[in-house]
């Protein structure tokens, strides 16, 4: 036998190590097992119509991988007048490999933090580290559930308090869902009946039905919490009520098929509005082509 090593040089190359169909299937399980916890929480915290996932849902999801996170270290720090914590924080598998690392600050220069005591922003910093250990490995399988990558500790400054995102108040009496129903289950139950299976008109109503301010609404149902399908459903209800009282007798443009050059519009009055030649007590849908016929 011979007794000398042999030399394997790598060649450096990036390598997929399982197939990509079997990791993206085993990671659409997990978003799907994610977003049936995460939709469920009663005060998510949603920034221009998109919601953010806090430290526990990151644990969630790292979970299901058998990663978790924890804090290395954690030191005071102040530059100035401005004081707080920098913690640093690993992502760790079950055998104790470290799969990603992070650091993080709380300082009392942010206005939610400004007037906490110091241990508050020692346990916040420790917080945005370990969420961002587990967002730098497992991001990836968020943003297929549907969620905004970065995590919510790191911009709730922005978004103020959770309990500020909230749809418009109506001043009269909360819209009823149907009873055994919850207001998100009736509102995509009658949209549904609305748009008859159109599935880009049902989004297109969703987007306007929770729109308010400079919220842009959103298509997403995973992401319609209750308050805002209370404020959809109404407004909802209200479009199916005035579709429903509206004159039968009324011809529409997007009901109407017929040719203005051959249906026979038979008559103008005094404001040059054109009537159904079939029937002229119908106002006709091109009223503005007098000079066609």
């Amino acid at each position: 036998m011979s007794n000398e090593l042999a030399v394997y040089e790598s060649s450096g190359d990036i390598a997929i190590n399982r197939a990509p169909e079997e990791v993206l299937e085993e990671a659409k399980k997990a978003a799907k097992a994610l977003g049936d916890v995460v939709r469920n929480k009663k005060k998510p915290v949603i920034m221009n119509g998109e919601q953010y996932l806090e430290f526990e849902d990151w644990q969630t999801v790292g979970r299901f991988y058998g990663v978790t996170a924890k804090v290395i270290s954690t030191e005071f720090i102040q530059y100035g007048e401005v004081q707080g914590f920098e913690a640093k924080a690993v992502a760790v598998r079950p055998d104790g490999m470290e799969v990603s690392a992070a650091e993080a600050m709380c300082m009392n220069d942010e206005p939610n933090w400004k007037s906490k005591p110091l241990f508050q922003l020692r346990s916040m910093a420790q917080t945005r580290a370990c969420a961002k250990a587990l967002r730098n490995c497992l991001a990836w399988v968020v943003v297929l559930a549907g969620y905004r990558a970065t995590p919510a500790e790191e911009i709730q400054d922005m978004a103020q308090q959770k309990t500020d995102i909230k749809p418009p108040q109506s001043k009269s009496a909360p819209i009823p869902s149907e009873p055994g129903k919850s207001a998100k289950e009736s509102f995509i139950a009658e949209l549904s009946n609305h748009v008859k299976g159109d599935v880009a008109q049902f989004k297109k109503l969703m987007r306007e039905f929770t729109a308010f301010g400079d919220n842009k609404g959103i298509d997403d149902v995973a992401k319609l919490t209750e308050k805002w399908a209370g404020s959809a459903l109404g407004k909802l209800r209200k479009l199916v009520a005035e579709k429903a009282t509206k004159p039968e007798d009324v011809q529409d443009a997007e009901s109407c098929t017929k040719d203005p050059f051959t249906c026979g519009v038979s008559m103008f009055d005094e404001k040059d509005k054109a009537f159904c030649g079939d029937n002229n007590q119908i106002p006709c849908k091109y009223q503005t082509v007098k000079e066609t016929f």
